[in-house]
């Protein structure tokens, strides 16, 4: 009886111990494990490097532990990798996927041919449960190399200030790459990088196989450019490897004048109802074309005013005109003090203008001088007169 008993003992703990191995051992059917990649066959040159992205996704409702292995061709090297770690095993949540990425490496004096690196999956028994096979063509590839381009490459400006372009720069070299950029441009200017939109200056970028990046150009004219067309070449170079762009700037030039009168005076007198002629001075002191001036008053009512010549077509860089303004104060102004603001202007996209303040002195009439001039004289007469008849009393 005891006998007996003992059997039993020993039929439940197996049993507890079967049941326990059991229950930590999850097995997983063929469709609820997938292993998958977007490039299940590449053609690749001899002795290049491989990366691919796979995923192994759990479609079950259920935690999923999975033992990995890779079989490659006699000679190769592959492995799975993730944060830097070679990754032999994964544990995914329910309905999970993670992404890995597998490194190929040709063993040296490859032939030319195809060869396939599958990758397995395992579950807790150790049952195959998904299998990735990817071909890879290891033939003679002529890879495109550097593109290096833009939409806009044109772009007119001032002169005095930056240019900024955005180009686009991909590498299709099948390699990761450390890419130069440097350029060919007029004496004296400058030429920038930048990554993207940040404001970082770069001469290297480094890319990935078959990455594209955006690149900011900059092109900073010399300060004495004068108006025109200039050529910028920018160069992407690795290794081998070379890409142009030819990139256009046009300066409009910089617009400003000066005005001022021909003896530098901004004060003159004007007699009453008498015509007082001032000569202006207008200069151009930038380096684009002042065209269609022409030339407007601002001053007290009842003033005429005229200009000689009243418009001027162009005047050219280091240049300057001379315009006559004829001053009419009204007969009757009071003699004093006035200002009379005189304004040259352009018209266009380039508009400029000028306004200089003068003070007009309005003096009397000769005539009025005259009249008063006899009347101090009657003055003094009568006067002289009276003093003489009381001095006889």
């Amino acid at each position: 009886m005891r006998s007996f008993h003992k059997v039993l003992m020993v039929l439940a703990s197996a049993l507890i111990i079967s049941l326990l191995f059991t229950s930590s051992s999850v097995s997983a059917s063929p469709e609820e494990i997938k292993i998958t990649t977007t490039y299940p066959r590449i053609e690749v040159n001899p002795g290049q490097s491989i990366q691919l992205t796979i995923k192994v996704n759990n479609l079950s409702p259920e935690y999923q532990t999975l033992a990995l292995e890779i079989s490659a061709p006699q000679g190769w090297e592959a492995a799975l990798k993730s944060g830097g770690y070679l990754v032999k095993m994964v544990t995914l949540a329910p309905y999970e996927n993670q992404p890995l990425t597998l490194t190929v490496t040709q063993p040296t004096g490859v032939s030319l041919g195809s060869y396939t690196v599958v990758v397995k999956a395992f579950d807790g028994s150790g049952n195959l449960v998904d299998n990735l096979s990817i071909i890879i063509d290891v033939a003679e590839v002529s890879p495109l190399g550097l593109t290096l381009s833009t939409t806009s490459p044109s772009i007119e400006g001032p002169a005095g200030k930056s240019f900024q372009f955005s180009a686009d720069l991909v590498n299709e070299t099948g390699e990761e790459r450390d890419i130069d950029l440097s350029y060919v441009a007029p004496a004296n200017w400058t030429v920038t990088f930048s990554p993207g939109y940040e404001s970082t200056l770069i001469r290297t970028i480094h890319m990935k196989a078959g990455e594209r990046k955006t690149l900011r150009i900059t092109v900073t004219p010399a300060s004495d450019a004068d108006a025109g067309e200039y050529s910028i070449t920018v160069l992407a170079t690795s290794g081998a490897y070379s890409q142009s762009l030819d990139l256009k700037t046009i300066i409009t030039g910089t617009y400003t004048m000066d005005l001022s009168t021909s003896d530098g005076l901004l004060n003159l007198n004007a007699p009453q109802g008498e015509v007082t002629t001032v000569t202006l001075v207008v200069s151009n002191t930038g380096s684009g074309t002042l065209e269609k001036m022409s030339f407007r008053s601002s001053g007290p009512s009842g003033w005429e005013i005229k200009f000689d010549p009243n418009q001027i077509d162009a005047v050219l860089p280091d240049s300057s005109v001379q315009v006559a303004v004829s001053i009419k104060p009204p007969a009757d102004a009071i003699p004093g003090d006035y200002s009379l603001r005189i304004t040259a202007s352009t018209s266009g996209a380039n508009s400029v203008s000028k306004t200089i303040e003068l003070r007009v002195t309005v003096l009397g009439s000769m005539v009025w001088g005259l009249v008063g001039l006899v009347i101090i004289i009657v003055v003094v007469l009568g006067l002289v007169f009276i003093f003489w008849r009381l001095g006889r009393r």
